[in-house]
């Protein structure tokens, strides 16, 4: 639950900011007897909460399509916040081991599907040199992805397996788009 909070920082504010806005509105209105001691924190609460609706009321015409508009471009563009973060799996070395072993998974589960299709007879033959380019190229990432895993493990200079990793993974992604496009 704090990740979640932290990772929305701004939704949180905004939620914990309309509660309090509420409570503040739900406080009884001050009677004409009531103590000063009330009547300062009626007062000073709503003007801490800034509630517009409570202090303008209905002299702003409009004012709800106003905020209405204006609001639009921030809920729009804060719809993308929980895309910009990348998750690392438990057990990566790194973003890259973590980047590495999610591309290997959806190759992994393209070949297991495509599969199933041979064996329905759901894939035409001409798709056959695409899957076997497929699973070779499924097997030297996979490969290279236990070699750079190594290296990174008994602390050996890692950047020539990485590079050769990276290539690898284009290689399988090419060949996961070619397979998709021969179906």
């Amino acid at each position: 639950m704090i990740t979640f909070l932290i990772q929305h920082q701004f939704w949180a504010a905004v939620v914990l900011y309309w509660l309090f806005s509420a409570a503040v509105s739900a406080l009884p209105d001050p009677a004409q007897n009531a103590t000063a001691g009330y009547l300062w924190l009626f007062r000073f609460l709503h003007s801490v909460a800034g509630n517009i609706t409570t202090v303008f009321g209905n002299k702003i015409p409009g004012i709800k399509t106003l905020a209405l508009v204006l609001m639009i471009p921030v809920l729009l563009s804060t719809t993308a916040c929980a895309a910009n973060r990348y998750v690392i799996h438990p057990g990566a070395l790194n973003q890259a081991d973590s980047v590495s072993y999610d591309t290997l998974l959806v190759a992994q589960t393209a070949i297991d599907n495509a599969r199933t299709d041979y064996q329905a007879g759901r894939l035409p033959d001409s798709t056959k040199a695409a899957f076997n380019t497929l699973v070779r190229s499924y097997t030297v990432a996979r490969d290279a992805w236990l070699t750079y895993r190594g290296a990174m493990d008994t602390n050996l200079p890692s950047g020539d397996y990485f590079n050769q990793l990276n290539k690898n993974l284009l290689d399988l992604s090419n060949a996961l788009r070619g397979f998709e496009e021969a179906q």
